[in-house]
């Protein structure tokens, strides 16, 4: 038993009862005054001041499950940890006690959380093995009278892909082309079931494909319908998070001929200034296609130095400058047809289409004070190079010259030298420069 002196009166305290001894207590009053005592004791206990405390650390979730993640991937998942007590925490230390997990996000340690504030993680689950794997994130304080705050940490290792294969990577017409998906690490005893997909509907694959138990691959079967215009089609393998592709190049079953373009815009075009550009021909069929004619229409469009028939072998390519020189001011369109004995289509019509413009820079200078200078010659560089081209064969007798062999687009350099009557030049003027847009 132990005594204390509270407010005059004696306390006594045994293991199994507690009272209050004073003169003059009324019975009522020494029962209250038990209860409340008793309150008060069983708070601070015997010989001093003994708070009771618990763990004011909390972590929001509790446990955290990945399910099932591929090897060589990372799941993440946040965790926040709350001071809900009226002192400062210090987060001293984090500590797994698994492999497979990791923390990230926690800046330096150790770390101090004020009361109502929040101290926020992020988990890792980075598997190593195939299976089940659990552990537990231990929050370690430096206050020794908190209870240690832990994280359940649970998820699974399973097998990733490591590639997807095909015997083919082009394929004409209809065809079966055996493939493998590899994995990175064996099944289990259970086996393990891939999804299969394809981007292009004329390859169809199985919805799934299941690799047996304790292997590393599996084999499933593409088909190939006939296609009438190349085109690349996707093969993906997915499963738990990790995936794999193969690309595989369709293409018709007999001579087809593609172009690059299906129209060619010239834009504005200066008169009398011819443009070329470039037309692309390529056989993506798997027999020889023969391009038998190239017919161009419309006025200022033409289509100089090929020569028909041209056969190109499957994969060969063949290049048809196609060239526009406006007589005329204003818009134009025209087409170009090419006939060959492509599987798809026999002939083939391009778009023409330019505005012809009227492009012309006016030079004007000074004459010099000399009565003896007869006239002038004007030369012209193009793109900042030095090489200068007399512009007119005959003298320039006026201070003035209109250059209406321009291009829109091009930049030119201008000088101009005196002629005496002796046929004598002086040195070149000043260069000045013109931009045509």
């Amino acid at each position: 038993m132990c005594t204390r002196e509270v407010g005059g009166r004696t306390v006594y305290q045994t293991s199994k009862n507690r009272f209050l001894r004073g003169e003059n207590t009324p019975r009522s009053l020494n029962i209250l005054a038990f209860i409340l005592f008793s309150f008060l004791l069983g708070v601070y206990g015997c010989g001093g001041v003994n708070l009771k405390t618990s763990n004011t650390l909390v972590a929001s979730p509790s446990s955290i499950t990945f399910g099932t993640v591929a090897l060589g991937k990372t799941a993440t998942a946040s965790v926040s940890l709350q001071n809900r007590g009226i002192a400062p925490v210090e987060i001293s230390q984090l500590n797994f006690n698994a492999q497979s997990f990791s923390v990230t996000g926690t800046g330096t340690l150790p770390a101090t959380v004020a009361p109502g504030a929040t101290y926020n993680l992020t988990i890792q689950f980075n598997p190593s093995t195939v299976g089940a794997a659990s552990g537990q994130l231990v929050v370690g304080t430096g206050t020794t009278s908190l209870g240690a705050t832990k994280i359940g940490l649970s998820g699974s290792g399973a097998p990733g892909l490591s590639a997807l294969t095909c015997r083919l990577s082009s394929v004409f017409g209809p065809a079966t082309d055996s493939c493998t998906i590899t994995l990175n690490a064996a099944t289990g005893t259970g086996g393990l079931s891939v999804s299969l997909a394809s981007s292009d509907a004329a390859v169809v694959l199985p919805a799934t494909v299941a690799v047996p138990a304790n292997s590393t691959s599996a084999s499933f079967t593409a088909k190939v319908s006939p296609v009438i215009s190349p085109q690349s089609a996707t093969l993906t393998a997915s499963e738990g998070g990790s995936s794999s592709s193969f690309a595989v190049q369709l293409g018709p079953n007999g001579p087809f001929l593609s172009l690059n373009s299906t129209g060619i815009s010239f834009g504005t075009t200066a008169l009398n200034m011819p443009v070329t550009q470039d037309l692309v021909l390529t056989s993506s069929g798997n027999q020889p296609v023969s391009v038998t004619s190239a017919i161009v229409a419309g006025t200022g469009f033409t289509e100089p130095g090929a020569t028909f028939p041209l056969t190109l072998n499957p994969g060969q390519t063949a290049t048809l400058h196609v060239q526009f020189d406006p007589k005329t001011l204003g818009a134009a369109t025209g087409k170009l047809a090419i006939n060959s004995n492509s599987v798809v289509s026999t002939a083939a019509a391009i778009g023409l289409s330019g505005t012809a413009v009227a492009y012309e820079v006016q030079l004007n200078w000074s004459a010099p004070s000399s009565d003896a200078v007869t006239g002038y010659k004007v030369y012209r560089s193009t793109g900042g190079t030095s090489n200068y081209q007399l512009l007119s064969s005959s003298v320039v007798s006026d201070t003035m010259y209109t250059d209406t062999s321009v291009q829109s687009g091009d930049a030119y350099d201008y000088v101009v030298e005196s002629v005496d009557a002796s046929g004598k030049q002086s040195g070149p003027s000043n260069t000045t420069t013109v931009v045509v847009p």
